[in-house]
């Protein structure tokens, strides 16, 4: 759940920000508060500022390829959160990264608990948008498992426990938001960090 207005307000003041991040920054928040399918390419052109030319110069393969472009930035930040952590056991890395997607999930007033969601939801009319999504689990998962192998846990339950990991905040996040609480999220995460820690 990386978050792109984060990375807007972080931009010096002195350094305008470059066409292809406003439109992704824009997209991120719109897709994050009316979902994939209500967001238009001219609702994200005036929410950038941006000139129709410069969005098929960056994104020549219109909302779909912004919305892929919009899911690795958001793999990126989440990824980004792990590799910045200084602990050395994943049960706590993991406690790190689910404190700061919780204040992320409460700043957005849960609309990004869903994003992933929404975009799966357009599969069928979007196959790369899908993939993307599935990607991004991919390497969430792959990111969890390679701590957990260096935790001692041999590779198959690290493997079982990484990808329970990712589906039980992915649950967590989804019930957060329809409930309008962070409880679920929290709760999902207490469970996910207990699956890193060995038994011995």
């Amino acid at each position: 759940m990386a978050n792109s207005d984060e990375k807007t307000k972080a931009s010096s003041e002195n350094q305008p920000i470059d066409t292809r991040s406003r439109i992704l920054s824009a997209a991120f928040r719109l897709f994050r508060k009316h979902g994939y399918h209500g967001v238009g390419l001219n609702d994200i052109l005036a929410a950038a500022s941006a000139p129709k030319g410069s969005l098929y110069h960056h994104f020549p393969g219109g909302k779909e390829e912004i919305g892929v472009a919009v899911v690795a930035e958001i793999t990126r930040g989440i990824l980004a959160l792990f590799g910045a952590s200084r602990a050395k056991k994943t049960s706590t890395v993991l406690m790190q990264v689910g404190e700061q997607m919780s204040a992320t999930i409460e700043r957005t007033n849960h609309e990004i608990c869903t994003l992933f969601t929404a975009f799966l939801a357009e599969r069928s009319a979007s196959p790369k948008l899908g993939e993307a999504v599935a990607n991004a689990y991919a390497e969430m998962t792959l990111a969890i498992e390679a701590r957990l192998k260096q935790d001692g846990f041999a590779a198959r339950a690290a493997k079982e426990r990484a990808a329970t990991v990712v589906m039980l905040l992915e649950g967590g996040a989804m019930i957060a938001q329809a409930q309008q609480s962070v409880a679920p999220f929290s709760l999902a995460l207490k469970h996910a960090a207990s699956l890193c820690e060995r038994d011995d």
